[in-house]
């Protein structure tokens, strides 16, 4: 959904249907599966005291913390690191796209184990 300015709009429908069929062609269940297990194995024993939860569901991956404070400066962290993120109130969560290469979706994750680490 687009909102009430683009609904219906000939030329953003045109751009979701040959989404949909670059997605049906280009084996992504596939893609969107490896990047889970990437994230699942590099997060696998992570833990800090500050977080409250990790959470993993395809190209997502949410580092939840006790306190939203935990990721102040984050965002500029991680922007001198050559990721860029924005963390949402005690959410520091990642929605890579599926076509990431492994080394740049191993860079973000370790970039967010890593803000922890310090």
């Amino acid at each position: 959904m687009h909102g009430p300015t683009f609904m219906g709009n000939p030329l953003a429908c045109s751009a979701a249907l040959a989404s949909i069929s670059l997605f049906e062609q280009g084996d992504y269940l596939e893609k969107i599966a490896k990047i889970e297990a990437i994230t699942r194995g590099e997060t696998e024993d992570f833990q800090d005291e500050r977080i409250q939860d990790i959470r993993i569901l395809g190209g997502c991956v949410c580092f939840e913390t006790n306190d939203s404070a935990a990721l102040n400066g984050y965002k500029e962290y991680a922007y001198e690191r050559g990721v860029f993120a924005r963390p949402f109130l005690n959410y520091l969560y990642a929605m890579v796209p599926y076509v990431i290469e492994e080394e740049e979706l191993v860079q973000v994750l370790r970039c967010m184990k890593d803000w922890f680490k310090r």
